[in-house]
Order: C-alpha cells, then sequence, then structure tokens
C-alpha cells in the first residue's frame, strides 16, 4: 500500500475541521433529525463542500494548505468526492473524519447509521482508490463492517460497488500495509 503524503501544517485533522465546517449543513450543526437513515445518508451524499466565506475560519485555514487538490473538491458532492479516483487522499480523510463525527453524536439515531455509512465509505474508497488503509482497523475488521453495510437495504448502490471492491481487497494477503 502507499506511503501517506501529508498534505499541510496541521495533518488530516485541521483540513477535516475546516471542510466540516464549510460542508451545506443547517446553521445549527444538525442534518436532518427526523429523516430516516437513507435519506439523510442519500442528502449528505449529495451535499457539495463549499467554501464560504461567512464560516469563520472555514477558508482562511483552506487557504493556508498547499493542496491544490482540496480546493478543487469545493463544489464537489460528498458521493463523487467518495467513489472516483482522482480525489486526494487528504480529502478523503477529510470525509472519513466527518463520517466519525457525524456518528458519534448522540442526537439521532439516523445521524450515526448515516455516518457510519460515510465513514466506511472513506475507508473503502482510500481502499479501492489509493490502495492505502488510513483506518487502525485490521482488514478482517473491515472486510466485515463492509459486508455488514452491503447487507443494508438503504445502501446506495453507487457505495454497494465500493464496498464490493473493498472487500475484495481486504481478502487479498497483507504485505506491509499502512495505516493510521
Amino acid at each position: 500500500m502507499k506511503e501517506e503524503t501529508t498534505c499541510g501544517p496541521g495533518g488530516p485533522q485541521k483540513i477535516a475541521r475546516a471542510l466540516s465546517l464549510a460542508a451545506e449543513a443547517p446553521a445549527d450543526g444538525h442534518l436532518g433529525c427526523d429523516q430516516p437513515p437513507e435519506e439523510l445518508l442519500g442528502a449528505i451524499l449529495a451535499n457539495k463542500l463549499i467554501l464560504d466565506p461567512a464560516v469563520p475560519h472555514s477558508l482562511p485555514s483552506l487557504l493556508n494548505w498547499s493542496c491544490n487538490e482540496v480546493l478543487a473538491a469545493a463544489g464537489q458532492t460528498m458521493a463523487h468526492l467518495l467513489l472516483t479516483s482522482e480525489t486526494d487522499l487528504a480529502v478523503i480523510k477529510t470525509i472519513k473524519d466527518y463520517g466519525k463525527e457525524l456518528a458519534q453524536r448522540r442526537d439521532t439515531d439516523s445521524e450515526q447509521i448515516a455516518g457510519t455509512a460515510i465513514y466506511y465509505a472513506a475507508i473503502a474508497s482510500a481502499l479501492v482508490f489509493h490502495q492505502h488503509r488510513i483506518t487502525q482497523y485490521p482488514p478482517e475488521k473491515l472486510h466485515e463492517a463492509f459486508s455488514k453495510l452491503q447487507q443494508k437495504p438503504w445502501i446506495p448502490s453507487e457505495l454497494m460497488g465500493l464496498f464490493e471492491k473493498a472487500i475484495h481487497i481486504c481478502r487479498q494477503p497483507t504485505k506491509g500495509s499502512n495505516s493510521e
């Protein structure tokens, strides 16, 4: 698996915070508490990342980064970013962190369920498109998680295909894979 490259000062956490602040979301930070998980997941995947100068510190934080790919991600849907090989690994890590944050919320079950799907979709994307494991979870645990998500009828078909490819990668013998 490929060696991780850093993308600016502060590491992936700084960019995760900046992009999550700039993601299209209501001002209160809640993404539709009364929506079923499948609708919320669809809405999140359809959201576009934006650079909004009205969001405190989001634009200046991003402009301090040397990665042009981060700026190129603005205006792309979350689904597009997860499902294309052109998405920079730092952006995929940002999406993973966003999914993790959403999954850890105690506001609604829908946010936790949709966040978990986004989290594992980002991990699958990094495996499939960058041959890089962006989690401490071993391949066996990832295989199990991807398989469980594939069984959910509310997972969009695009993510089903991504999970299938990631499952195939997890089945392969590991050769000194990198992880974080």
